[in-house]
């Protein structure tokens, strides 16, 4: 079973890293991949390029090893629909329980998303929790376990709630201190840093 995390990562965070890396060993993923997107459809801009997002991604998994990354959507020239993504996927891996991870605040919004109600043909849905927000009683056409095994013996159509660590860090709070530091100093903005992000991209960050 493979899993995939897919997001804006701007820029890639604890939040994202340290709960991926508990979902893979928690779920005994064989990969989890972070997808970024290329133009997320449901956000504001970015405010950091591709190619500085994914600079950034590749910092991340050089310390968070076990993780790896899935170029198909940053590299597409459109708006990033989850649903494209899961087609492509479920044609490169048929015959492979995947598992797609959100937070709860994207679940909670999941019936904005195009094409929601298909997502269930292709893919198992792995929510993780998130501070402030609480689980609808809605499966959006999933089946609802709370069986990790019940995952790896179907290919997809599950929804699984998982039980990861509530950490309270945002892309927004880090872009807020990055740019409010700017005009005080570099080092004050790598110390507020501190916690949030590893070290090689406070490092990458501050030299912008």
């Amino acid at each position: 079973m493979i899993g995939f995390f897919g997001g804006s990562f701007d820029p890639v965070h604890f939040g994202h890293l340290k709960n991926a890396t508990t979902l893979k060993k928690q779920l005994n993923l064989s990969a989890l991949f972070l997808m970024p997107c290329a133009a997320p459809v449901h956000k504001n801009a970015l405010n950091f390029s591709n190619a500085q997002r994914l600079e950034m991604l590749q910092l991340a998994t050089q310390v968070f090893d076990e993780l790896s990354i899935d170029l198909r959507e940053i590299n597409r020239d459109s708006a990033s629909y989850t649903i494209e993504s899961l087609i492509d996927i479920k044609c490169e891996y048929a015959d492979t329980p995947i598992c797609l991870i959100v937070g709860m605040d994207s679940f909670i919004n999941l019936h904005t998303w195009k094409d929601y109600q298909d997502f269930h043909q292709y893919v198992h849905l792995v929510v993780m929790a998130r501070p402030n927000h609480q689980a609808l009683e809605v499966s959006h056409a999933f089946t609802r376990t709370k069986n990790i095994n019940e995952l790896h013996n179907q290919t997809s159509g599950l929804l699984y709630f998982a039980d990861t660590e509530l950490l309270n860090i945002s892309s927004s709070e880090i872009r807020g201190i990055l740019f409010n530091a700017a005009s005080s100093g570099k080092i004050g903005a790598q110390q507020s840093l501190s916690g949030l992000l590893p070290d090689p991209i406070i490092h990458y960050l501050q030299h912008l």
